[in-house]
């Protein structure tokens, strides 16, 4: 069987909880920063063959999509089918070909027994063998510590438009990896994580509120990997409202907003530090779009 197509197995169970001495940086690592693992997997990821890609252009007419150009290529080449626009997705945009290689990494957003982010499942695939057989994701890791609830999985990727957090729904299929704007390379590369929030009463909780509105959900979004971790807004239930699309939240200040932070659940004292044992509810607002 071609190992393209089979399931992701993950590597052995990580029994042991992080090490004693272990300690958590004192703020959140930017979405950008490289944690330990993703080198590697940038570095995995460049030693893949280059392919030859040409974009597939897009123009929406009418709600319909309309090849702007064609794949060039094998004889009697076509274009696949445009994906469908989504919350946040430009009403014009590029789409690349189902095919190519797909780098993938998926973090469980916890520690390991090493005191590193834990992955699950780190390989390479066609993209092209995903339209016959989708890949399976991993069944999450429950943390060690703390009672949470799993999300989903998350990941933020380029696109022609820019980068873009996203859910992801199990299996991956070959329409989703098609989004993805290959690298310079040729390769496309995805980093899945898990999303996670708590479920258990605590003493310092991370208060979010959502307001779509008309009412107010609130979560405690506190996350295993506690101020080394982040909160994925795109995991969150997306509010509906009847002839309008939901675009995103926005914070107090009117900025739209994908993720947070641990220190935006806490006051700052007065020399501008973050005072954690001092929690602030973050109140978001539902962004709309008259369809």
């Amino acid at each position: 069987m071609d190992d393209r197509n089979k399931e992701l197995t993950p590597p052995p169970e990580h029994a042991a909880a992080p090490p004693p001495e272990f300690t958590l940086p004192p703020e959140l690592l930017p979405p950008d920063t490289a944690l330990p693992g993703e080198k590697a997997a940038a570095a995995a990821s460049l030693q893949a063959k280059a392919a030859k890609w040409k974009k597939l252009a897009y123009i929406l007419v009418g709600g319909s999509a309309l090849t702007a150009s064609l794949l060039l290529g094998a004889p009697g080449a076509a274009a696949p089918d445009a994906v469908p626009d989504t919350g946040g997705t430009p009403a014009a945009y590029e789409e690349y070909a189902a095919a190519g290689p797909l780098h993938y990494t998926i973090y469980n957003d916890t520690f390991g027994a090493d005191g590193q982010p834990l992955i699950l499942a780190q390989s390479d695939v066609d993209i092209s063998a995903l339209a016959d057989a989708p890949l399976s994701l991993p069944q999450p890791e429950a943390p060690a510590y703390g009672a949470y609830q799993f999300l989903g999985w998350v990941t933020r990727y380029d696109t022609s438009a820019g980068r873009r957090w996203a859910r992801v729904e199990e299996p991956l299929t070959a329409a989703f990896a098609a989004r993805i704007k290959p690298g310079e390379d040729g390769v496309r590369t995805l980093v899945l994580r898990a999303a996670w929030r708590q479920t258990e009463e605590s003493r310092y909780p991370w208060t979010l509120r959502l307001d779509d509105g008309t009412s107010v959900t609130e979560y405690d979004a506190a996350v295993p990997m506690a101020s080394g971790g982040s909160v994925y807004l795109c995991a969150y239930p997306e509010p509906v409202r009847a002839g309008y699309r939901f675009t995103g939240w926005l914070n107090a200040s009117g900025a739209e907003v994908d993720t947070l932070s641990a220190a935006d659940f806490f006051a700052r004292s007065a020399d501008g530090q973050t005072d954690w044992q001092a929690p602030l509810p973050v109140t978001l607002t539902a962004q709309w779009e008259q369809e």
